[in-house]
Formats: structure tokens, sequence, C-alpha cells
């Protein structure tokens, strides 16, 4: 692992430190869906979270959740992925985080650190855009280094009492 990563890491941390939400917290399931756009198109499913959220002022929220993202490629590719993200603001919040995932085509598979910055529109819908990084030299080039992606964050309807 280089040291960006952990340079990365690091700053997610501090910012989510003074992050104090109280509110409409829990475990959520699915808490995701969203699309990406990096060299090739991603689907991603979060399967379970743990989400916090607060309408206080500023509005915040952060979660962590496990998912798994496959990319529509030739073989297809697969991974499973832990995700942190965060959001501070008002409605329109700006959000961050990290994805670390382990992409496979079942031939080979490698680590892939993603940081990520943002928009979330009351925490409901999140546009990011991230950066991928390889553990191995020539990880998934099919998947190239940018990320775009954007997510319906579902765990945001538990908070707001919409029945899903």
């Amino acid at each position: 692992m280089n040291k960006n990563f952990f340079t990365t890491l690091l700053a997610v941390f501090v910012l989510l430190a003074p992050v104090a939400a109280q509110e409409n917290s829990g475990f959520m399931f699915p808490n995701r869906f969203g699309l990406s756009m990096q060299k090739k198109l991603g689907v991603d499913v979060g399967l379970i979270s743990f989400n916090q959220f607060t309408d206080s002022s500023p509005m915040t929220f952060y979660d962590i959740s496990l998912g798994v993202e496959s990319y529509v490629t030739n073989p297809f590719t697969l991974a499973p992925k832990l995700s942190f993200d965060f959001g501070l603001g008002d409605m329109i919040l700006f959000g961050g985080g990290i994805d670390v995932s382990l992409p496979t085509d079942f031939s080979k598979h490698t680590w892939m650190f993603t940081p990520k910055v943002g928009i979330s529109i009351a925490s409901i819908m999140r546009l990011y855009y991230g950066y991928n990084q390889f553990g191995k030299e020539n990880g998934f080039p099919n998947l190239g280094n940018h990320r775009v992606s954007l997510e319906i964050n579902l765990a945001a309807f538990h908070d707001f009492g919409i029945g899903l």
C-alpha cells in the first residue's frame, strides 16, 4: 500500500470526527443502488449498512456499508466492497468517502482503493468523483482510474419515513 492511500484515509477520518449524528440511525438493508462509469459501466448494490443521519443544522450523515459492484467487462468482473461515506451541509451536502474493494474476474484479483468526493441531495442522491488505485501495478486496466458514480441511498428513505 502506498503513502497516498494512507494520507487519503486519514483525511476521511479527520473529516468524519466532528460529525455528531444522533438521530435516525441503525442497520439498513438493502441500503444503496448505484451506477458508476469508469472505462466500463458498473452496477453497485449495497447489501447492508450502518447509517447515521441527523436533520439538525447543519444536516450530516455518515455510513459504513458492505456491498458488491459488478462491471460490464469481458471477462465479467465482480468486486465485493466496503464503503465509508459522509456528508456535511444543508439540503445539498458536500460528501465523500472511500471504497475498498476486491475486483476479480475469477482468474485474477487485486485490491482497489477509491477515495471519492462529491455532492449529495439530502443524503438520498449522491454524485461522486473517485480515483481508483489498484494494489497491483497493472490492476484491472479495463476499469481505468477515473470513476464517476451516481448512487441512490435507500437507507435515507428510512430516515425520512418513506416506506421501504
